[in-house]
């Protein structure tokens, strides 16, 4: 499902679209002009609640690689590099490098010349920068190559985007969840109610329970005999 299809669902099952009413074919269509733009702000702010929790297979990527060069410090990751995925950690050949604990505060009080001591790296930290990057310590004096598993940007900005679903029925219980939200902003509620929220709750349940590729339990508490 893309992204224009998911917004007419939703404004169908809110009922803005009823009957032979025209869906739209572009975000730019003037009728219910309004109401698209909720839609869209709908989709993408619960896509974003769904990443920040983890719970999108499409986010995990194992494509991550740095090529590094003598004398050089610090790499940009992937243009859509969300996070790592699981444990920060990058691999060349049968070596782990992971990423060193306090991060760059840290570091420059423990090694002070930290961005000029050479040799083989020993870790990575973040380099805050106007992008996501990564510096070595110590700075690499070689050629090598690191690889790393990350979460990347799963976001729809154009009315073509797929959404990052494995099936139709994914999507479909999206859209469901996502037309809660549709309701409140269209109703001018607070979005903050949507935690406590009953059918909210019951939508994220039931796509939950679809991605997660095994059957539910049949209980929530063991049965004693």
């Amino acid at each position: 499902m893309d992204f224009i299809a998911a917004v007419t669902r939703i404004m169908r099952a809110e009922t803005i679209l009823r009957g032979d009413t025209d869906a739209p074919t572009t975000f730019s269509d003037l009728q219910h002009g309004a109401t698209i733009q909720l839609a869209q702000v709908a989709i993408q702010d619960e896509l974003n609640e769904l990443t920040s929790d983890n719970i999108l297979p499409y986010e995990h990527s194992t494509s991550g690689s740095i090529a590094t060069t003598n004398g050089t410090r610090s790499y940009s990751l992937a243009s859509d590099f969300t996070r790592f995925y699981g444990v920060p950690m990058l691999l060349t050949g049968t070596t782990q490098i992971f990423e060193y604990r306090g991060g760059e505060e840290r570091l420059k009080l423990v090694f002070p010349s930290y961005k000029t001591d050479a040799g083989t790296p020993s870790w990575f930290y973040f380099d805050l920068a106007t992008t996501k990057k990564i510096a070595f310590y110590p700075v690499p004096t070689s050629a090598d190559t690191y690889t790393y598993d990350y979460e990347k940007d799963v976001s729809v900005t154009s009315a073509t985007d797929t959404l990052p679903f494995h099936s139709e029925q994914e999507a479909q219980a999206f859209c469901r969840l996502a037309a809660r939200r549709f309701k409140y902003l269209y109703q001018e509620k607070d979005v903050a109610g949507l935690i406590q929220d009953p059918e909210h709750q019951k939508a994220r349940a039931a796509l939950a329970a679809m991605i997660t590729g095994k059957s539910p339990a049949k209980s929530y508490a063991p049965v004693y005999r």
